[in-house]
């Protein structure tokens, strides 16, 4: 009951994460592109620098494993980092109109990679001090599970979110789009009190000596030393770039290819979402248990659907057909869905609650660093493919086809990744602490977080 407990409450966080993401990636990239024609490349470097910030997860990460501040070692940074992140919220649409008028002011443009800094250091932080609290708090069994659980939960916030603005924003109005963040921004705040409130009571995880003793460096060379991790970060990296690359030009598509209107491209994300808990839910009651063994099998089935699905959307673009197009959005989501269930327990089986904040600081880093390098791959390549072929339709359709390739690539990066072997090189860590720190420590560390 209380891991349920503690995933809805940390799930009510990441919804309001995804709330304050769709209006960015649904609305205001949307309004920048086609309705105020700002080039894309500057919009997606401007809107990449969310993810540029996520070094400042290592350093959260770090902190919150070793320091408390009042007694709590995650919950401080989940209130600051989300804090932060709706401080900024209500200056993006008055920014956004600006640059419309304006768009090649390089004031203009710096004060919107200042904006999305700070909205990336506040997600940043949040997220893994919540990614942390789930390793600190559920046994290493169930953590795959919950992970899966917690994705569910932000993307309802996806759904949520995205029919609320199809709703309430149908069409493109620069009053009402103030409205609407102004808006967004409060309902994020209602749920991130209600989610953190008594999320993390004082005192109440239990970290040894020995989580003190893996500090930062010492975490971060074993880390870069073994295979099997340098082979997990790497796949990390190389699957989330070549899906990133079409996030911020998927509404901008649906809007100068397929010629629908903003309310339709506004509910892309749904369309998206629905393939992702399909995807998500079918696995997890289909295999259940068997997913976290399978997790490597479930990565490859899941990459070669997403390569499939954008074969498909390149196709929609040589041919626009918004009824294909959809379907392929569909089916994007599906893989994605297959994705994040082979990535959560594939993850979860990596880390280690001795150092949970390390790692899941690392894992932000480097996903955050390929998702802000693929979104503005996503923009310049849109440009430079518009140039090259004279034609919309055709710059939209090589750069689907580009990502389709990359994605199916990059499951090479699977073949030398063996669980097995990095448990075995992880213990070996533990046990050369038997000098400086009593080796059973490790497991009454693991034992500890699951009683908490």
């Amino acid at each position: 009951m209380l891991v349920n407990r503690l995933v809805l409450k940390l799930g009510l966080v990441r919804f309001a994460t995804s709330l304050l993401f769709i209006v960015l990636a649904t609305v205001l990239n949307r309004v920048l592109m086609v309705e105020l024609m700002v080039p894309a490349a500057l919009v997606t470097f401007s809107f990449a620098f969310q993810h540029v910030m996520t070094p400042v997860g290592l350093v959260t990460g770090y902190f919150s494993d070793a320091y408390a501040l009042a007694g709590r070692h995650r919950a401080p940074y989940i209130w600051g980092g989300m804090f932060l992140s709706l401080a900024v919220m209500p200056f993006f649409p008055v920014w956004a109109l600006a640059l419309g008028e304006t768009p090649h002011s390089r004031l203009l443009l710096w004060q919107g990679v200042a904006l999305f800094s700070l909205f990336g250091v506040g997600t940043t932080m949040s997220a893994t001090a919540i990614n942390a609290l789930l390793v600190d708090r559920i046994p290493k069994k169930d953590r795959g599970a919950a992970m899966t659980l917690l994705w569910i939960l932000t993307l309802g916030g996806f759904i949520v979110g995205s029919l609320l603005v199809s709703f309430l924003y149908p069409e493109f109005e620069p009053a009402a789009l103030k409205e609407l963040f102004a808006l967004i921004t409060v309902l994020a705040l209602i749920l991130t009190i209600w989610g953190v409130w008594g999320l993390e009571p004082p005192q109440k995880i239990v970290y040894t000596d020995l989580a003190h003793k893996l500090d930062l460096w010492r975490t971060l060379r074993f880390l870069g030393s073994n295979l099997q991790s340098l082979a997990f970060f790497l796949f990390l990296m190389a699957t989330i770039f070549f899906l990133a690359i079409q996030t911020f030009i998927l509404t901008p598509f649906g809007g100068e290819v397929l010629r629908l209107p903003m309310a339709t491209t506004s509910q892309f994300g749904i369309y998206l979402t629905y393939g992702i808990l399909a995807g998500m839910l079918g696995l997890h009651l289909l295999l259940g248990d068997r997913a976290r063994r399978d997790c490597k099998a479930i990565l490859v089935f899941g990459l070669s659907v997403g390569a499939l699905a954008f074969v498909i959307l390149s196709l929609t673009s040589f041919s626009p057909n918004p009824v294909w197009g959809l379907y392929a959005l569909g089916l994007l989501g599906l893989s994605r869905g297959l994705y994040n269930v082979g990535l959560s327990h594939l993850t979860m089986g990596m880390t280690h609650p001795l150092f949970s904040g390390i790692f899941m600081g690392l894992w932000n880093l480097m996903s955050g660093l390929a998702l802000a390098a693929g979104e503005m791959t996503g923009g310049a390549l849109k440009d430079r493919f518009t140039d090259l072929t004279g034609s919309v339709t055709g710059a939209y359709g090589w750069l689907f086809l580009l990502e389709g390739l990359g994605l199916f690539c990059c499951l090479v990066l699977l073949l030398p990744l063996k669980q097995k072997t990095y448990q075995q090189a992880l213990e070996k860590l533990l046990m050369e602490n038997k000098g400086k720190s009593n080796p059973s420590l490790a497991l009454k560390a693991e034992e500890t977080s699951h009683d908490s």
